[in-house]
């Protein structure tokens, strides 16, 4: 006779703890991690969730099958099904700070991004910078590049970190998984401050950056004054993963290229994948396939493999070239004249208004959103004085 599976995640947990002894060692193993990280097991699959077990992903079913359900899937529901009630369990949002922070003289902030190599370097740069300032905090960065990102490991990190901090800065995609991790975290009383990229259905505590469909706009604007009115032209629109920004950007340049420039159409849409080689061999695939477009914007990172592009192909000075981000790549395509006009934003200020944000929320306080200028920088004014 099959056991009676739980049917909510605090009795699965209970029955994993009743029956964890008599589990062999890869058993064991599994079930301790279930236990300790109910949290970030719900958002793995089998595989990684074997994978951090160091077990193979069959002992997973079996041990989901051992306890009356018929798969791992449906154990994972279960453990799913619990996030928010695990997030409402916890201290409320004005218990933490302020013993915690008094009594350890410092507040802990995990600084979590996956994007661009260049954008994680410079994110990182700015939040140890403040903590120079300020050593009073601590904010540790952990990055990944975005091709290499499963999202819902990405998740299950977001989730697994919450226990181990006062308040999250997340740059991350739009992703189901990511959303419901953050709103896990937020219902406990961990803040979630989004910074660049917003996540607005996650329930995050607060966003700080730029308006990102006017920094869109910008661009469209300045690549409609750069090029002849009277001439039609192509734009080719560079994107990578999902990140809410690049949608908003990419929104803002369509609409004022219809409005303003009739004559420019973005003639395709050509993925990076955050990757400088990648958009190398995609945009001289393009170019070969399609001729040299009028102008391209980029939305994401890997501008340097579009500089490489142009400069392979003969383009520079010829095909106008508008990104995002000011850092050691994209100030020497300024330089040299292979990039138009970047589109960055102030990393160090921004920081300081999230470690604000995560502050009032801990005291109880609804902190608002940020929204920052945008930085728009030439060949004349990219060199840090």
């Amino acid at each position: 006779m099959s056991p009676m599976k739980p049917d909510t995640s605090a009795n699965l947990l209970a029955r994993l703890s009743t029956v964890q002894d008599d589990l062999g060692k890869g058993g064991r193993r599994l079930a301790g991690f279930l236990l300790e990280n109910p949290q970030a097991a719900a958002m793995l699959s089998s595989p990684e969730l074997a994978k951090r077990c160091g077990i193979h992903a069959s002992s997973v079913v079996r041990l989901a099958q051992s306890l009356g359900f018929s798969g791992y899937r449906e154990m994972q529901a279960v453990l799913q099904d619990g996030l928010s009630r695990w997030g409402m369990s916890g201290p409320g949002p004005g218990l933490r700070m302020p013993e915690r922070e008094e009594a350890r003289g410092g507040l802990r902030i995990l600084l979590l991004a996956e994007s661009g190599k260049s954008f994680n370097e410079a994110a990182a740069t700015a939040a140890a910078a403040y903590c120079q300032t300020f050593p009073a905090v601590e904010i540790r960065s952990e990055h990944q590049v975005s091709q290499d990102v499963d999202p819902s490991v990405f998740a299950a990190r977001l989730l697994e970190a919450s226990e181990e901090v006062d308040g999250l800065m997340l740059v991350a995609r739009e992703h189901p998984a990511i959303n419901a991790a953050v709103r896990a975290v937020v219902a406990k009383g961990v803040p979630v401050v989004c910074l660049t990229s917003d996540l607005p259905s996650s329930g995050r505590t607060a966003y700080v950056g730029s308006d990102q469909f006017a920094s869109g706009s910008t661009a469209g604007w300045f690549c409609g004054r750069f090029l002849p009115r009277e001439v039609p032209g192509k734009v080719l629109f560079v994107c990578s993963v999902p990140f809410r920004c690049q949608l908003d950007r990419e929104q803002g340049f369509r609409q004022v290229l219809r409005s303003e420039f009739a004559g420019l159409i973005i003639d395709e849409k050509v993925s990076s994948d955050e990757s400088s080689d990648v958009i190398f061999d995609a945009l001289r695939a393009y170019i070969d396939k399609n001729g040299p477009p009028a102008a391209i914007y980029n939305v994401s990172g890997a501008n340097l493999g579009i500089g490489r592009a142009l400069e392979a192909e003969g383009l520079v000075g010829k095909t106008v070239f508008i990104g995002h981000e000011l850092n050691a790549n994209t100030r020497n395509l300024l330089e040299k004249g292979i990039m138009d006009l970047t589109i960055g934003h102030d990393f160090a200020q921004e920081v300081a208004l999230s470690v604000d944000c995560i502050r009032m929320a801990l005291r109880g306080e609804r902190p608002a959103s940020h929204i920052s200028q945008s930085l728009l920088f030439t060949r004349y004014n990219s060199t840090p004085h």
